[in-house]
């Protein structure tokens, strides 16, 4: 029996990107579930403040 096709491809998590960029926003973080695509914006004191869990699990 054959897998079912990808409900996203490649070209469509480009397209999420290029859009965002071309709009002047950093890049977003992607959630990729059964479905849907969930593009999170990520504002530049989110990325600038540490995460206190890389600190544990190093």
């Amino acid at each position: 029996m054959a897998n079912p096709r990808a409900t996203f491809t490649q070209s469509d998590l480009t397209k999420v990107l290029k859009a965002y960029r071309d709009a002047g926003y950093p890049a977003p973080s992607l959630v990729i579930e059964p479905g849907k695509i969930t593009a999170k914006p990520a504002s530049e004191a989110a990325q600038q403040t540490p995460n206190e869990w890389d600190e544990v699990l190093k």
